[in-house]
């Protein structure tokens, strides 16, 4: 069984499809990835309109088959607009050009991929005109540090709204903890969740000997600590990417897992917490 679920999320461990839909001859087998994981229980799938110049959303679309009609409740779909289509009437088309890829009606969540030069008010007011059609549920922003999160929120209030966004997908992992020191607590502060992608680093932490130890001693494997180091914050949710089963299957049950604080501590000690603030990293 997966860990209660976010108010926001189906589940607190989703599939990411970054660098799907690159390679026509492996299609089958992505869409293939997608179906696995919603058969055995997935119910967050985060794409974007940038992934292959949205070949990975088609992907999706052509994966969710009854999902996206009969059980599309059960779902929590996350796609994202390029910044340089950001003003208002341009997050309004890639939106509606998302949803005709992925072959659904609405967003549960659309995020804005980074920070580019549109007016963030210009966004933001693209985004409350989807919200009104019922094209998205929920906006956010993806790769936004503490300054520029602040600023989106500043945006938020000069167009008259006190609370808008609900996520910042950035990248966070065992060996990538900057955020923790300034952009975690404002997050908490304004009550945006965090998703976080590459959460096993760049595969490196699956074979991390050191941590791999760790894992084995309480019967885990490496990836599955690192996803339920994620998960140890009430409000985040995870996105690892595969196509391989046994791999979507290994990373789903790090949601059952519940690390001790004896774990934990050996985590910071091999991780040490950031002391200092420090660049966003950014894959």
């Amino acid at each position: 069984m997966q860990s209660n679920p976010t108010p926001l999320f189906q589940s607190r461990i989703g599939l990411g499809t970054w660098l799907m839909g690159e390679d026509p001859s492996k299609a089958k087998q992505e869409t293939k990835a997608i179906e696995h994981a919603l058969a055995i229980g997935y119910r967050l799938i985060d794409t974007a309109e940038m992934y292959a110049d949205g070949t990975a959303e088609s992907l999706v679309g052509h994966a969710l088959g009854a999902f996206a009609t009969s059980r599309r409740e059960e779902l929590t779909l996350v796609s994202k607009v390029l910044p340089h289509h950001a003003d208002k009437n341009g997050t309004i088309k890639a939106c509606e050009a998302s949803l005709r890829r992925m072959r659904c009606d609405y967003l549960d969540h659309y995020l804005l991929h980074w920070q580019g030069s549109h007016a963030e008010e210009s966004t933001i007011e693209g985004f409350l005109s989807l919200q009104e059609r019922g094209l998205i549920r929920h906006f956010g922003v993806s790769n936004f540090n503490q300054s520029a999160l602040l600023s989106w929120l500043k945006a938020e209030r000069n167009v008259g709204m006190q609370s808008g966004c609900r996520s910042n997908q950035v990248y966070y992992a065992l060996n990538e903890r900057g955020i923790e020191f300034d952009l975690v607590p404002t997050m908490a502060k304004h009550g945006i969740a965090l998703m976080a992608y590459s959460p096993l680093g760049t595969g490196n932490l699956a074979k991390y000997s050191a941590l791999s130890a760790i894992a084995a001693a309480h019967g885990y494997t490496a990836a599955q600590v690192a996803l339920a180091w994620i998960l140890r914050k009430p409000d985040a949710v995870a996105i690892p990417k595969s196509v391989h089963e046994n791999r979507i299957e290994e990373n789903w049950q790090a949601g059952s897992i519940q690390l001790s604080e004896a774990i934990l501590t050996e985590l910071d000690a091999l991780f040490k917490p950031p002391t200092r603030a420090t660049p966003l990293a950014i894959i």
